[in-house]
């Protein structure tokens, strides 16, 4: 049984979706761009998928959300959905896991908020015969996999350093020859995702000795916490041309800084996700560039992932599936928001 806490968060997470996301009906056309394993089988029953994200806080897990129900939808199998209220809040979601272990699902997609926070309820999942999908971030390393007996059958997820890639390589670009003073604004010390970003963003710039990383500091995912940074940032190191925010919320959170500072539209500021504010940021020439890649579609090939293991066809799935990115900025965002929008929460409407 659901403990008192569990049905409070679930609620409130499940709560957070209702008036903000617009999912692809059942039935219609699949985004195209990225089909992964061919035809899909007709599941032999009604499946029973628990799916447990970091949080429903941020329009980039609405998104996720919103590619595994259409594709449960299509395809005929029940999902459920388990959120903490933050991403932060790792021992609320590994509680979440826990309860969700008795609730007899066929497989669970665990989307951890760390790298190390699930891997208890994981190891019970996997004793008591619970396939797991590692999809988005953390990612359950293979170390920590065979140390506590933990079978993974896929982590379907982003390239994250490459996003982080991007960005060097884009400020590089912009700032040609003379290059200039760059930072880094990380995320959650211990995520996947900030670590990889982190990494990336360091090993591309060893390749631009035009580019000097004068500070990287974290920021916790959080726009509030961003904006203080970067206010120290630009305080310190006045000279900076270019800032890198491991997501679209924390490079927002730069903006404002810079809007405080007086300093809007004195250097490239970058994010990540493609987040319906950011869009909304680039198209009014405040935020230069997010790398966005299809969130929906790690939900959707999530999906596609668990009926080919549940039909006994797991020699289809990779042991991992990066989605595809690319960089939005304001010569290509008008485009992006009339090809993607629907699948992304929220960017309907800027279309009206």
């Amino acid at each position: 049984m659901l403990s008192k806490l569990t049905k409070t968060v679930s609620l409130m997470a499940v709560a957070a979706t209702f008036g903000i996301a617009a999912p692809v009906a059942a039935g219609e056309d699949r985004m195209a761009l990225y089909e992964r394993f061919g035809e899909i089988p007709v599941p032999s029953k009604e499946y029973r998928i628990g799916v447990i994200l970091k949080t429903f806080n941020n329009d980039y897990f609405i998104d996720l959300k919103n590619g595994f129900q259409d594709a449960a939808d299509k395809y005929g199998v029940k999902v459920e959905f388990f959120a903490a209220p933050g991403e932060t809040d790792l021992l609320i979601q590994k509680q979440l896991m826990e309860d969700m272990l008795v609730r007899q699902f066929d497989l669970i997609a665990v989307n951890p908020s760390s790298t190390s926070n699930l891997l208890e309820p994981a190891a019970r999942a996997t004793k008591m015969g619970i396939p797991l999908i590692n999809v988005n971030d953390a990612y359950i390393s293979k170390e920590d996999q065979e140390k506590h007996n933990i079978d993974i059958i896929s982590f379907i997820s982003t390239d994250w350093a490459e996003q982080m890639r991007h960005h060097v390589r884009y400020c590089a670009e912009k700032l040609g020859d003379e290059g200039g003073q760059i930072a880094h604004i990380m995320g959650f010390p211990g995520s996947t995702a900030a670590t990889q970003r982190l990494e990336g963003y360091e090993t591309e710039l060893a390749k631009f000795p035009q580019l000097e990383s004068v500070a990287v500091l974290p920021a916790d995912w959080d726009r509030k916490k961003a904006m203080d940074v970067a206010a120290d940032m630009i305080q310190a190191n006045p000279d900076i041309k270019c800032l890198s925010a491991s997501n679209d919320n924390m490079a927002l959170g730069a903006i404002q800084a810079l809007k405080n500072a007086g300093k809007l539209g004195d250097m490239i500021v970058m994010g990540c996700d493609g987040i319906p504010d950011a869009v909304t940021a680039i198209q009014n020439d405040e935020l230069t560039a997010s790398v966005a890649f299809m969130q929906y579609e790690n939900g959707y090939n999530t999906i596609e992932a668990a009926i080919l293991h549940l039909e006994g066809m797991g020699d289809k799935i990779p042991e991992t599936l990066f989605a595809n990115q690319e960089i939005w900025d304001k010569s290509n965002i008008d485009d992006k928001i009339a090809n993607y929008g629907r699948y992304y929460s929220g960017m309907a409407k800027l279309t009206n």
